[in-house]
C-alpha cells in the first residue's frame, strides 16, 4: 500500500504541471439521462379519462402541463380517438376540420369572435394544493372538462412531489368560474 502511494504521488505531480487550466462546470446540454420528462395529460376516450405522456421541459409544472392540455390531442392522438371536452375559443385553438360540431365552440351574442388570450394557464402551488386560473377564452368547464383539468395539474404536481395524500385543485376558468376537486379517482399513466 504504501509503495503504491509512493508511485502515485509523482505521477499526480507530473499531471498537474501539465500546465493545463482550470475550468469550472461546463453546461452542455439536458440530463445524461437519455430519458425526457414526461408528464401526464388527461383526453377523453369513448366518454372515459385517459392519461397520456407527454414530453416537457418542466416536470411538475402544473400550470405547463395544463397548457398542453389546452393545445388538445395530437394528430396521433387523434387518430387514437382521444378528445377533448375542454371549450376554447379559436385564438386559443383551432379546432379540426373533422371535430364535431359540439366540440366547435360558437361565441353568445355581444361576444368577439376571434378572442386573443391575455395570459396563460398559471398555478400557485401550496404543499399539495394548487390554484389553477385558466386563460381568457377557456370554459366554461363542463364535468368532464373540469376532470381533465384537474387531473393534469394534480398529475404534474406529483411528477416532482410524490405523496400519499390526495391533491386538492382550484380551478377558475377564462369565464370566471369556479371549481375544485382532488386527483383520487384520476387514471394511473400507463406504459405503452
Amino acid at each position: 500500500m504504501k509503495a503504491l502511494a509512493l508511485v502515485a504521488l509523482p505521477v499526480l505531480l507530473a499531471l498537474a504541471s501539465c500546465d493545463i487550466p482550470t475550468t469550472g462546470v461546463v453546461e452542455a446540454g439536458g440530463p445524461a439521462s437519455g430519458i425526457a420528462p414526461v408528464t401526464p395529460v388527461y383526453f377523453v376516450h369513448e366518454g372515459t379519462l385517459v392519461a397520456v405522456p407527454r414530453t416537457t421541459a418542466m416536470p411538475g409544472n402544473a400550470g405547463d402541463a395544463v397548457r398542453l392540455l389546452l393545445r388538445g390531442p395530437t394528430p396521433g392522438e387523434l387518430g387514437k380517438r382521444l378528445t377533448t371536452a375542454i371549450r376554447v375559443r379559436p385564438a386559443l385553438a383551432t379546432p379540426s376540420p373533422s371535430a364535431a360540431p359540439a366540440e366547435r365552440v360558437t361565441p353568445s351574442p355581444g361576444e368577439p369572435l376571434w378572442q386573443t388570450p391575455t395570459d396563460g394557464p398559471t398555478a400557485e402551488v401550496r404543499g399539495d394544493r394548487l390554484t389553477l386560473r385558466l386563460p381568457t377564452g377557456t370554459g366554461p368547464l363542463s364535468g368532464m372538462a373540469a376532470r381533465q383539468v384537474i387531473c393534469t395539474a394534480a398529475g404534474a404536481h406529483r411528477v416532482t412531489a410524490p405523496s400519499t395524500a390526495p391533491v386538492t385543485v382550484a380551478v377558475t376558468d377564462g369565464s370566471g368560474r369556479r371549481v375544485a376537486g382532488t386527483d383520487e379517482g384520476c387514471p394511473a399513466l400507463t406504459a405503452g
